[in-house]
């Protein structure tokens, strides 16, 4: 791990050192390099049911710097038609540090039209709408309420063709599958790789990006050979007036497990005693509401999501569904232009078993963010 570390920092160094003699090579064209330092710190309490001895609850407190606090670069030609970017995510969680890949792509222009490949994300699942839910990625994978309510499909290698005007967009993308770990003995294989197509209409303060993702799962292997789908349906709201921000997103698919991020394994397909996979069926979503006073903005949010699946009963679970709530309430308090303070409190709710109809327990957490953009 520190190999690794050190050869990114070596690495990111090497750039900022040729950034001038690169943009030499290009005339007119700009590098531009920054980045975003977060540092977690607050408390946590679970539940007995999510903890390791499964008979306490168990309260603590952290201090950390979170996954997604990153070193960027980005470079644009001249003429503003092509450029790229390399981005590499930091994280401090004791005993390790990490250095990750984020982001790396280039792009394309042509009037309305805009060629890109890369790893990136993409409209579907835009991060545009998330809540303002920001501590704890490193407790628990607390973040932007990524899978209790904020459906998004990760960073992942595609390629992707947008035709955008000012009032409205269409984008489609060819993605690498999350998914692609088999049991033992088996190979993964895909006729086609994931896909989404997403729309953006934009008229005022109201944005949306409605969006739809699929992609079949293949397995062979062992004298056994299994296919399930997972596929996504994704609408989220985005309105503001003034002061005043409203977030809303409906999603509705099945089989997220894995292949969108954050999901529990509830959400997985289910065998059944044949041995043919049943699909869970996900529906869930999320509101924030946002207020900006002078510099301070006020924000709650709720998320929710709900799984179900048919066979679960025949299997001898006590129930055929299972759901998950979170409630966020925080302040984003930004002292400078490079400096903010970010106040969170947030409860997470993780629903029955279905399995047994018990509790899954609880969990709290309370602090603040610390961000740092240059």
């Amino acid at each position: 791990m520190k190999r690794i570390f050190w050869t990114a920092l070596a690495l990111a160094a090497g750039l900022l050192w040729h950034c001038p003699a690169l943009a030499a090579e290009s005339p007119g064209a700009s590098v531009t390099v920054g980045g975003r330092m977060l540092t977690d710190f607050g408390w946590w309490t679970r539940d007995k049911e999510l903890t390791a001895n499964q008979k306490e609850d168990v309260t603590g407190s952290f201090v950390n710097l979170p996954g997604h606090s990153y070193l960027r670069a980005t470079w644009t030609s001249a003429d503003k038609n092509a450029g790229g970017l390399v981005e590499l995510g930091l994280k401090s969680h004791q005993p390790e540090a990490s250095v990750s890949l984020r982001y790396a792509y280039g792009w394309w222009k042509s009037g309305n039209f805009r060629l890109l490949a890369g790893r990136t994300d993409n409209w579907f699942g835009s991060l545009a709408y998330h809540a303002r839910q920001y501590l704890g990625l490193n407790e628990g994978g607390h973040a932007y309420l990524w899978g209790w309510g904020q459906l998004w499909p990760d960073r992942v290698a595609q390629a992707q063709l947008t035709y955008e005007t000012p009032a409205w967009g269409l984008q489609f993308a060819l993605e690498d599958p999350r998914d692609q770990t088999g049991a033992a003995g088996q190979d993964f294989y895909g006729d086609l790789p994931r896909f989404s197509l997403t729309a953006r209409i934009t008229a005022g303060g109201f944005m949306t990006h409605p969006g739809f993702s699929f992609v079949r799962h293949s397995y062979e292997g062992s004298g056994l050979k299994q296919e399930y789908d997972t596929w996504a349906v994704n609408l989220p709201l985005r309105y503001v007036s003034g002061a005043l921000g409203l977030k809303l997103q409906i999603h509705y698919g099945v089989n997220f497990y894995q292949e969108y991020p954050f999901y529990p394994a509830l959400a997985a397909p289910v065998a059944k005693a044949g041995g043919s996979l049943e699909d869970t069926e996900t529906l869930g979503g999320l509101f924030s509401l946002e207020y900006k006073i002078g510099n301070t903005m006020l924000i709650g949010a709720v998320g929710y999501e709900r799984f179900e699946n048919d066979a679960w009963k025949g299997l001898g679970f006590r129930d055929d569904s299972s759901q998950r709530l979170a409630l966020v309430a925080a302040l984003h308090i930004d002292l400078n232009p490079f400096f903010s303070l970010h106040p969170e409190v947030a409860l997470y709710d993780h629903g029955d078993d279905p399995l047994t109809g018990e509790s899954q327990g609880r969990e709290w957490l309370a602090g603040a963010q610390f961000s740092w953009i240059f």
